[in-house]
């Protein structure tokens, strides 16, 4: 094994005579870092996207909302409370109203949807997490609330559109205080969303006692939660998972994640190209030097172990510096967010890292087999061929 070291570390090191293989050797290596440092960012990049954006809306939508077919109000509270708790007492269940309204400021009136809650979401606003809403308050995305231009404690009048038929004379109006904004970063909700407490918008939507539907959540994930709760619930109600609500962002990501993916794994590819020619070359550059040590008794397979540990080196090395590189890059943007990103088209202000460990320990050991592979075909040649006709001269 020592042999097969000193032969192989006379490559590597730098000196004022450098052969043309041990060039052919450093920039492959470079070559394959470049490959697998730009694949790990890219592929922990998206997963970021994936991961930031399914957070903010499991914490906004929850993970389940239980609601009925024909989107009518739900009076059964306590019955379909107690349905969904025997599958799984940890689950928490809360109820909400949801409807549509105008909101009216001075001669300008706009509509949004409004939904009814006992506390708000767990999303970045101005307010204190599980904040519970009073009743006679409004909190309204940020995104309308500058379009509307508010002040606190400002008096806003609600006119409640769901289910009205008939002369606008006789719409009711409601009036409730903006007193905080929530912001999500993301302009579907900012825009067109308010919230305000459960009793308010059963007044509202003049709905009693009734709901509009559950917000369920839990620890387990959500595929998981909605095997658990299938068998609880029956017609005219059903399951709505977070990911069903917005199948169309998740969409838009896998679609821009394929090509992406499909681009950095292919530099990745030319990187072990290049250590493929590499190997080809030190094989041919090597023939003299091998032809010697077989003069001198060496084994055909101990000479062919040199070339595959040599390979695996180069792979090994190459894998490790871009592995490392990626690692750096992502502690450094996860601490310092030093690529910020503008929050109305990515719904995020930096870019998101989630780096995969796991996927390193996978394209290093993927590295180091394929770039031993490459150099069987190298060997078997040059020992087919080269190497008799050095011996027989």
């Amino acid at each position: 094994m020592r042999l097969y070291l000193q032969f192989i570390l006379r490559y590597f090191r730098y000196g004022k005579k450098r052969s043309f293989s041990s060039n052919a050797i450093n920039l492959a290596t470079i070559g394959l870092s470049i490959g697998v440092f730009s694949l790990l960012v890219t592929i922990s990049v998206i997963k970021g996207f994936e991961n930031v954006l399914s957070n903010k809306l499991v914490n906004i939508d929850g993970k389940i909302r239980l609601k009925t077919i024909f989107g009518s109000s739900i009076s059964e509270l306590d019955k379909i409370d107690s349905t969904i708790l025997q599958s799984n007492p940890k689950m928490n269940v809360t109820p909400f109203v949801r409807g549509s309204v105008v909101i009216k400021k001075n001669k300008v009136n706009e509509g949004l949807l409004v939904e009814g809650v006992n506390y708000l979401p767990s999303f970045n606003h101005s307010v204190n997490e599980k904040r519970f809403v009073n009743d006679d308050e409004i909190i309204i995305g940020s995104s309308l609330a500058e379009s509307l231009k508010l002040d606190s404690s400002e008096v806003l009048i609600l006119v409640p559109l769901d289910g009205f038929i008939g002369d606008v004379k006789n719409l009711k109006y409601y009036k409730l205080i903006f007193r905080h904004t929530f912001k999500t970063g993301m302009d579907e909700y900012d825009r067109n969303l308010a919230y305000v407490s459960i009793n308010t918008a059963q007044k509202i939507f003049n709905m009693n006692n009734k709901v509009s539907g559950y917000i369920i959540n839990s620890d387990i994930e959500t595929d998981d939660l909605l095997k658990n709760l299938n068998g609880s619930v029956n017609y005219p109600y059903f399951l709505e998972t977070w990911m069903d609500r917005h199948q169309v962002i998740f969409t838009w990501i896998r679609t821009q994640t394929l090509p992406i993916v499909i681009i950095f794994s292919l530099i990745t590819l030319v990187g072990i190209t290049n250590i493929m020619a590499t190997v080809s070359l030190l094989v041919n550059e090597r023939s003299k030097e091998v032809g010697i040590l077989l003069s001198q008794g060496f084994q055909k397979y101990q000479i062919r172990n040199i070339f595959l540990i040599e390979s695996g080196f180069i792979g090994l090395i190459g894998s490790s510096i871009g592995v490392l590189l990626a690692i750096f890059f992502t502690f450094i943007q996860g601490r310092y967010n030093i690529i910020q990103l503008p929050e109305e088209v990515y719904f995020m202000n930096s870019l998101p890292i989630s780096f995969d460990y796991d996927l390193c320990f996978v394209i290093v050991l993927l590295s180091l087999f394929i770039t031993m592979f490459s150099s069987f075909l190298p060997i078997k040649t040059m020992f087919d061929n080269r190497i008799p006709k050095l011996l027989e001269n």
